[in-house]
């Protein structure tokens, strides 16, 4: 079962079969988080892939003040990573936590080298993950660029609905990027003018 949802995943991407999945589950760690568990650390040089099977992790940078700002959250069914610490291996410039207990699936970077050498259409599903990452990350930006903080908080509710009432507040101001007391404020005058998102 532990399997089952990533298995699905690749199949839908690239017809796997027995050989394949046995592979991809001798090379696949499984891993519970309590919620608080760091994953990586800013400055430590990462090495894994990350697949979310249940719960919430969390990605943030501190600035230069202290102050830390959330780049993403990665929720069911999504892969997380430093790519550009992975491929040049350097330090990494964010840090990676668990927002809720947490289960995942850990993939290595020789790990997953070595199962495209084995399995070369394995790439395909990799690289479709990759791009579906990029695509959120770049609307994650237009968001910021473009958006009010009443938009972002709606698209949040679309994305995240599992995660509104279950993780910090603060956190999801963070993602908005407003302030916790602002967050508080634009609620309250959500409310007041009786504006409820469907998606909330």
């Amino acid at each position: 079962m532990i399997f089952e949802k990533i298995l699905e995943e690749i199949n839908d991407v690239v017809p796997i079969f027995k050989e394949e999945k046995e592979y991809l589950k001798s090379i696949l760690k499984f891993k519970k988080l309590n919620k608080k568990d760091f994953l990586l650390h800013q400055k430590q040089v990462e090495d894994n892939y990350y697949y979310v099977l249940s719960g919430c992790l969390r990605s943030y940078i501190n600035d230069k003040k202290g102050l830390e700002h959330v780049l993403q959250f990665t929720s069911k069914g999504w892969w997380i990573a430093d790519n550009e610490s992975i491929l040049y291996n350097q330090p990494s410039k964010f840090n990676i936590v668990a927002d809720l207990d947490t289960e995942i699936l850990i993939l290595s970077k020789k790990a997953k080298e070595e199962s495209v050498k084995k399995f070369p259409k394995l790439e395909l599903y990799y690289n479709e993950s990759l791009i579906r990452s990029v695509i959120f990350l770049r609307n994650r930006l237009y968001e910021i660029l473009s958006l009010s903080a009443e938009e972002r908080y709606r698209n949040f509710c679309i994305m995240f609905p599992e995660l509104k009432n279950s993780i910090s507040q603060k956190h999801i101001a963070s993602y908005i990027g407003i302030t916790p007391e602002f967050f508080s404020a634009m609620k309250k005058k959500l409310k007041n003018r009786q504006i409820c998102f469907e998606e909330c």
